[in-house]
């Protein structure tokens, strides 16, 4: 069966919109961006007690995490060892505990709260296209394992009794992983601070950020706190040019499957899966019983925001076909994603240098550490924490420098500063 794609998030439902800012008024917290960070670093701050204020240009969940996959799970972008190879054992187990923190702080709300989110306690399931891959992913399992996280490697016999195809070489579970409808988790969450005492604002873009002013097209607000997570928006704002840019991706969402269909996917349950591939694809079953795969490519990841719906298209409708070719699925629903990117894929999350209580997050990779980086904000503000300040600096060091990036411009320079940061070696 065949049809015509609707270009659209399949998950973005009606909902009432917040209403605008359209008086001035005062805060002791302002969060600008209702993403999964912005919520998160509202959430901490009105755990403490604070009067906090959420600006968000569109509606909450609107962005690049209603755009998502749902995967939560420790390996967004980065693993484990990636982790081991840019620092050392002492500081990778450190930040892979920080980010299943963020993890479980996920978990923990929309159980507490009952979140209707399509909550599926589903593991992650990362699996190697070729034998290259191979060596790089028994590693990682040793590392996950010999930090205490739960873990299971199959190699490729045993892979295709839980994935029905024989494309992957190999593969390795993170059990503590689970999937979300972000969409819906980021209304909830919303509403939930809404309860608690935030004030949410959509339609509400922030032009101009001064020391503790914030202007808006109908209103200006002050606040002693500000915190950015506008992600690969930060540049907009005269902040961090050299040092955000984006990747694009797409995303397929299918009709409603049938149980044999599924079984034919996953013969005895669902996994969220990625592959090893440099520009990865990645799929899971959602709600409805909606497969979603999604995924780029090395020639349109650092495009313009121009998007090419046929090229994304064909190219996952591919992938799909020659993984499970009896799956027969047909699509429906289609849509790209901008997301936020530093030059080694690592998050930023630091202080403005002349204002240190305005604090900013962008090149969030993965909706935990945006969740656990929100957090963050709100330690390091009202509690002087600083000991993850190091991993997350803006400033740190990269393999094509800010002077050599003027001379070949942005998009080259990430491009090739991403690539040289993959741990893994790629099946491309």
């Amino acid at each position: 069966m065949s049809i015509k794609l609707r270009n659209e998030v399949c998950w973005h439902t009606q909902v009432p919109s917040e209403p605008e800012c359209q008086k001035d008024c005062q805060v002791e917290v302002a969060v600008i961006g209702g993403g999964m960070t912005g919520l998160s670093a509202a959430q901490a701050f009105a755990k403490r007690g604070k009067k906090v204020a959420l600006f968000e240009r569109h509606c909450t969940g609107s962005g690049a995490t209603g755009k998502s996959g749902g995967f939560i799970t420790p390996n967004a972008e980065l693993s484990l060892s990636d982790f081991e190879k840019h620092t050392n054992k002492k500081s990778a187990k450190e930040i892979w505990n920080f980010i299943n923190r963020g993890l479980e702080t996920i978990r923990e709300t929309l159980v507490k709260n009952k979140f209707d989110c399509d909550y599926q306690n589903n593991p992650g399931l990362f699996v190697a296209n070729c034998s290259r891959t191979i060596k790089n992913l028994q590693q990682e399992y040793e590392n996950v394992i010999n930090l205490g996280y739960d873990s299971t490697f199959y190699n490729q016999q045993d892979l295709q009794n839980i994935i029905g195809t024989d494309t992957y070489v190999g593969g390795m579970t993170y059990e503590n992983s689970f999937g979300i409808n972000p969409f819906k988790y980021c209304k909830a969450l919303s509403q939930h601070l809404k309860d608690q005492g935030v004030e949410i604002f959509e339609n509400t873009p922030v032009t101009n950020i001064t020391n503790h002013t914030i202007t808006t097209p109908k209103a200006t607000i002050t606040a002693d706190y500000i915190v950015i997570c506008v992600d690969r928006f930060l540049p907009d704002l005269g902040i961090l040019q050299d040092y955000i840019y984006h990747v694009q991706n797409y995303v397929l969402a299918s009709i409603p499957l049938t149980n044999e269909q599924i079984q034919k996917i996953f013969p005895q349950k669902q996994y969220m899966v990625w592959d090893s591939q440099l520009i990865y694809n990645y799929y899971r079953i959602i709600e409805n019983n909606r497969f979603i795969i999604g995924g780029g490519d090395i020639f349109s990841a650092y495009t313009q925001e121009k998007y090419n719906y046929t090229y994304g298209q064909k190219k996952l409708m591919s992938y799909i076909n020659n993984t499970f070719p009896d799956s027969n699925i047909t699509f429906e629903y289609q849509w790209p994603g901008l997301i936020g990117v530093s030059k080694d894929i690592g998050p930023i999350a630091a202080p403005d240098t002349k204002y240190p209580h305005i604090y900013y997050i962008a090149g969030v990779a993965g909706l935990p550490v945006g969740a656990t980086l929100g957090m963050y904000s709100a330690e390091h503000l009202l509690d002087k924490r600083t000991d993850m300040d190091q991993y997350f600096n803006p400033y740190r060091k990269y393999f094509i420098g800010t002077t050599v990036q003027k001379i070949i411009g942005k998009r080259l320079a990430f491009a090739i500063n991403n690539f040289m940061s993959q741990n893994t070696v790629g099946c491309f």
